[in-house]
């Protein structure tokens, strides 16, 4: 399979699930090399299905459920098998428990999903700059001027005044941003990059920062107050600036990720 092919978005679950034979998991890897945009939905697929592993690892679930489910879906025929012929009532009860079986899992999946939607912003700010540093997430406007991107954000109908710094004393130049999404929250993102070509991703959004999750570091500069997150090579701070929630993400030494932060809010 090839990117001239059609884009397999039925298979992408299938194979995340472990549900496809071995042939069609070839030519779904194979055209997964060649199109960024199946791999970007795959991608997503896989790191929403691992926010719900984390969210669900600590909460049991009524007792026989996990083999309810898991029976129900072993129980369907995988794409490459012909569907097995069942007695009418037989077919329909089929029908039932796998239909009630692919809504419970939505109706957890949906729950888990509204109630991280900003509790789990951490997670969804480390997985957006992980993607804007290999290349799978782009920038809508490439631009040096601090104005020229606060006039793009407040053209788009953001919900809330941005703020983008000149940084270049600090050693960080603007690369551009983008009007983005924290899940279901639209949100301000601004790229800036230091002399070796690192990254600092900066993002606004309406919030509160009593919503995030625990951090594993609190600090005060000049009144105001941050949480510091840890995230692989990642360092996220996190502050309120009125109604909205300001965010630093940057790889390398955490203490230079949280002296930028102090310095980005004391400018604002």
């Amino acid at each position: 399979m090839n990117s001239e092919e059609r884009h397999p978005t039925e298979e992408l679950q299938l194979l995340l699930d472990q549900r496809l034979a071995s042939e069609q998991q070839a030519a779904v890897r194979s055209h997964l090399r060649d199109c960024a945009r199946c791999l970007q939905e795959f991608t997503a697929l896989t790191e929403v299905r691992d926010a719900l592993r984390r969210r669900l690892q600590d909460r049991a679930l009524p007792n026989g459920l996990a083999a309810r489910v898991s029976a129900a879906l072993a129980d369907q025929p995988r794409p490459t098998e012909a569907p097995r012929r069942l007695p009418n009532r037989r077919r329909v009860l089929a029908w039932g428990v796998s239909i009630a079986a692919v809504l419970l899992l939505g109706l957890l999946a949906g729950v888990l999903l509204r109630r991280s939607a900003r509790a789990d912003a951490v997670e969804m700010v480390a997985s957006d700059y992980r993607a804007l540093r290999s290349g799978r997430l782009g920038l809508e406007v490439e631009t040096q001027d601090p104005g020229t991107l606060e006039r793009h954000f407040a053209r788009s109908g953001l919900p809330f005044a941005t703020r983008v710094f000149d940084l270049r004393m600090m050693g960080h130049a603007l690369a551009g941003g983008r009007v983005h999404r924290l899940g279901s929250v639209p949100s301000a993102l601004f790229v800036y990059r230091g002399a070796q070509g690192d990254l600092v991703v900066c993002q606004m959004y309406e919030g509160r920062l009593e919503a995030l999750r625990p951090a594993s570091e609190e600090r005060t500069h000049n009144g105001v107050r941050f949480r510091v997150y840890r995230a692989g090579d990642l360092t996220l701070v996190f502050w309120q600036e009125g109604n909205v929630i300001c965010v630093l993400a940057a790889a390398g030494d955490p203490e230079s990720a949280v002296q930028l932060a102090f310095a980005k809010a004391a400018k604002a």
